[in-house]
């Protein structure tokens, strides 16, 4: 899974369901070798998560893992064909986020008026979020490394943007009064 560059979380994913689901067919007495797993075995678990209270998301999410490690064991030949192909995931229902009052967004950003640096990035920071609708792990997270070496940039302009980069509005963006310090330049090294 490493040589995929898979994340270290979905690789602890695929290692939870695959317990899980193993633990469950040993503790029902069904069997846990994989060649003699089948379609029934699966949808029992699936169907006994739902029962038990388990969001719809993440039963979903443990019908991918073990579809992906179906898929690995077709692909590696351990076994001839998938017991999942033609099974269907379980339906996620759209869940509606309730949108934050414009007054308590002002309210937020009113704690951050002032002229000191920290205050103009903390409404920078805020605003990005506000705009983009960007979670916080994506602000924060790990620098992708088809980005590494380039300077720290959004694009001005609204609208999607090219491969899954934020776009943020004028403000943040630099249109309406943004300090200089908050736009990100590489600092200029010396030569070596």
């Amino acid at each position: 899974m490493r040589a995929r560059n898979l994340s270290p979380k979905t690789i602890t994913s695929y290692r939870q369901t695959g317990e899980a689901f193993r633990g469950y067919l040993a503790s029902r007495g069904m069997p846990t070798d994989a060649q003699h797993v089948t379609r029934e075995h699966i949808e029992t678990w699936l169907a006994e998560l739902l029962a038990d209270g388990r969001a719809v998301a993440t039963v979903a999410r443990h019908y991918r893992n073990l579809q992906q490690l179906w898929r690995w064991l077709v692909d590696d030949g351990e076994i001839p064909h998938s017991p999942m192909e033609r099974m269907r995931p379980p339906a996620v229902p759209e869940q509606q986020v309730p949108l934050i009052p414009e007054s308590d967004l002002a309210a937020l950003l009113a704690t951050c008026k002032g002229n000191m640096f920290e205050n103009r990035r903390d409404t920078a920071i805020l605003r990005l979020l506000i705009d983009t609708g960007m979670r916080l792990s994506e602000l924060t997270g790990p620098v992708r490394e088809q980005d590494r070496g380039r300077p720290a940039a959004l694009p001005a302009r609204p609208g999607p943007a090219p491969d899954g980069a934020a776009v943020a509005g004028p403000v943040v963006a630099g249109q309406e009064g943004t300090d200089d310090r908050l736009r990100h330049r590489p600092a200029a090294r010396p030569a070596r």
